[in-house]
């Protein structure tokens, strides 16, 4: 008895193009939601079987592959192995933090990041840049009291490492002071921008944050 039926096999409601439009994207199989992607199959595969093929090699498989290898999974052309490169690449934008939205100016980083700050805990953010100013990862470094927070800038460069970053803007918050930095946070900068200069990163900013405003360290010269 076969279980999997061709495209011509399929009722016309339950193709996929149609059932995405009738009940979302969300209830499709990945063979579905690939079909979609692709519009059409080729001389010898119509494009359901054509997206069995290339989901029964697995994702992960997929993603390691090469053009020219991914043109050697049976029925895919050129045309439709560059559409999977596309996909493959969106889907890792999209996962990023922002979507992979990139980050021009104080600004910019200040809008990102305002919601992650308790009003009464100081605590030390990171953004991990690509060479494009694309956000690749955001992450927490620490939570301290109510006016000071510890971290080395070890626990700053290896989030770096991991995530294979060009760039590193820092953003820390006075909840209860004044947008003016200390002598410590000037001190602490100098010391992860030389850290970052060792290692082969670059320190883009360190802005100090509250609900009313920013300043940014390197507006103010602190790493030049």
């Amino acid at each position: 008895m076969k279980y999997r039926r061709s495209l011509k096999e399929i009722p016309s409601e339950l193709r996929p193009r149609e059932k995405l439009e009738r009940v979302g994207a969300q209830n499709l199989s990945d063979e579905e939601l690939l079909a979609v992607i692709f519009g059409s199959g080729t001389r010898d595969k119509d494009v359901i079987s054509l997206a069995r093929e290339v989901v029964k090699v697995g994702w992960k498989e997929i993603e390691r592959k090469d053009l020219k290898d991914l043109m050697r999974i049976k029925g895919l052309g050129r045309v439709k192995a560059l559409q999977l490169k596309a996909l493959l690449e969106l889907s890792k934008r999209i996962s990023r933090p922002y979507g992979g939205k990139s980050v021009n100016s104080p600004e910019d980083v200040y809008e990102m990041v305002l919601e992650f700050f308790s009003d009464h805990r100081e605590a030390l953010l990171c953004l991990y840049l690509d060479l494009g100013n694309r956000v690749i990862h955001r992450e927490t470094v620490a939570v301290g009291s109510m006016n000071r927070v510890f971290v080395s800038p070890r626990d700053i460069l290896k989030p770096a490492l991991e995530h294979s970053a060009y760039g590193i803007i820092m953003v820390h918050n006075h909840p209860k002071g004044l947008l003016k930095p200390s002598k410590e946070d000037i001190e602490f900068t100098k010391r992860v921008k030389d850290a970052c200069d060792l290692i082969g990163f670059e320190l883009l900013d360190h802005l100090i944050i509250n609900e009313e405003g920013f300043i940014s360290l390197r507006d103010r010269g602190v790493l030049d």
